[in-house]
């Protein structure tokens, strides 16, 4: 997650928060209403009256305390790098209570605090249930509101008052009209039979989703093994393919000699300076084939090349077709000549990026490809803000049938045996939800003279 999106995030909890603190201020007819029918059922005895205004009450601080604790897990679960660590409850919780208590202080109230213990307690618990998944924050929202409308319930029973519930004007007051009418029996029942109801609810859904969940779970870890088996079997069928190629190539060679021979005949036989421009052209032609011919069948073989001429060859090998998904290439100008293999090294960033651009499939995001110099090497950083990779497989990623959900485990290893060849280095440093950085460093080397290993 990028430095704006997080500050667009905290800006978004901060204003729920700030909007749950001031609802009251927003709502003075509605808190007005409430005293007016405590009043009206204290004077008329009117119990179904003060069961009404008891309903009013109970909505009024749900929809007060549902914007604070959104607010509150927006901001937690931003800032915090694990989904649900310690750090991100122990931030929720802190952000809930010092909201309560700048609610208590702004207002003079005296809201219950144990109210919120008991229901941070809860969230947290049905927490480990609540999926990880696009729709947390709704899925969290609906069960945060049952719950709401459970636990503010055990405010307006007068059995738990000597327990710390039910401190604040509204429930005291209800409290006392309650005892005058029915001798606290109408509250002790009807609020226990109402937070047992609401609990319960929030119970089923979270069960619910829980299962649901998983059975979602289940169902993509089979299509991602189903997946994987796919690749690896393209992979193993290219692999074949390759082999192939490379018998196809080399029985190229005899006939390019050929060729090769009998233009020199003919540009001996035929002097006229037009012929001899088609002739040299034919050469060229034939030189550049030899060199192809080479870097694919000699590991070894390796030629100049220009920095922008190899990733404008990398880059439109690499198909990237989803437009959820922006690709952000930067080279630097004036970059010194490289002395590489180009089918094999270009074949090797196209691996890294391709990696890239799986793991982004499924949410979209940003892939970046940075070139620039740095002292006597020349730095090729591949970035994107995916799903990232946990640290424990980041020292074995680069074995040979490593694989994750997003690999068959082919591709790394040979990238990172293209660069050695190359006497360059390559490394990958990653963040879980945040970002997975391959970096691969080659040095800058003149031409040197080596033996043609192709024969020719």
């Amino acid at each position: 997650m990028k430095d704006d999106k997080k500050i667009a995030y905290v800006a978004l909890g901060c204003f729920l928060i700030l909007f749950g603190i001031l609802f009251p201020v927003q709502s003075m007819k509605w808190s007005s209403w409430i005293y007016e029918n405590i009043e009206i059922s204290l004077e008329s005895t009117d119990s179904g009256r003060l069961v009404m205004t008891a309903l009013s009450y109970i909505t009024w601080y749900s929809i007060t305390f549902s914007f604070i604790y959104m607010g509150a897990m927006v901001i937690s679960h931003t800032l915090s790098k694990r989904f649900f660590s310690i750090w991100n409850q122990l931030m929720f919780s802190g952000i809930v209570l010092a909201s309560v208590l700048v609610y208590n202080r702004m207002y003079h109230e005296h809201y219950a605090y144990i109210i919120h213990f008991l229901l941070l307690g809860i969230m947290l618990f049905l927490m480990n249930f609540i999926p990880k998944q696009r729709y947390f924050y709704v899925t969290f929202l609906l069960i945060l509101v049952f719950m709401l409308f459970s636990v503010q319930w055990l405010n307006l029973i007068p059995a738990l008052s000597n327990f710390g519930f039910g401190t604040d004007d509204f429930a005291v007051s209800m409290k006392i009209t309650d005892e005058y009418l029915t001798n606290q029996k109408l509250f002790n029942t009807f609020s226990t039979i109402l937070f047992g109801v609401f609990f319960l609810i929030a119970i089923i859904i979270t069960t619910l989703l829980h299962l649901f969940s998983k059975q979602i779970m289940i169902s993509r870890q089979y299509q991602q093994q189903t997946e994987e088996l796919r690749e690896t079997k393209g992979a193993l069928i290219e692999t074949n393919v390759y082999k192939e190629i490379h018998s196809l190539v080399h029985d190229l060679k005899s006939p390019l000699v050929t060729v090769e021979g009998l233009i020199s005949l003919l540009s001996l036989k035929v002097q006229d300076e037009k012929s001899q421009s088609y002739f040299e052209r034919i050469s060229t032609s034939l030189e550049k084939m030899k060199d192809m011919v080479s870097e694919i069948l000699y590991e070894d073989t390796k030629r100049e090349l220009e920095v922008q001429e190899l990733v404008n060859y990398v880059r439109s090998h690499v198909r990237q077709e989803d437009p959820d998904i922006a690709f952000h290439m930067q080279v630097e100008e004036n970059l010194p000549n490289l002395y590489i293999n180009k089918i094999r090294f270009a074949r090797a960033l196209s691996n890294v990026l391709e990696n890239a651009l799986r793991s982004l499939k499924d949410e979209g995001g940003n892939l970046y490809l940075d070139v620039e110099q740095h002292e006597q090497s020349i730095h090729f950083l591949i970035e994107d803000d995916g799903p990232g990779i946990d640290a424990a497989w980041l020292e074995t990623i680069w074995e040979e049938g490593f694989s994750t959900k997003n690999s068959s485990g082919i591709g790394l290893p040979f990238v990172k045996n293209v660069v050695h060849q190359h006497g360059g280095t390559v490394s990958m440093e990653s963040e879980p939800d945040v970002y997975t950085r391959v970096k691969i460093e080659i040095p800058v080397s003149e031409k040197e003279d080596e033996e043609d290993d192709s024969g020719y």
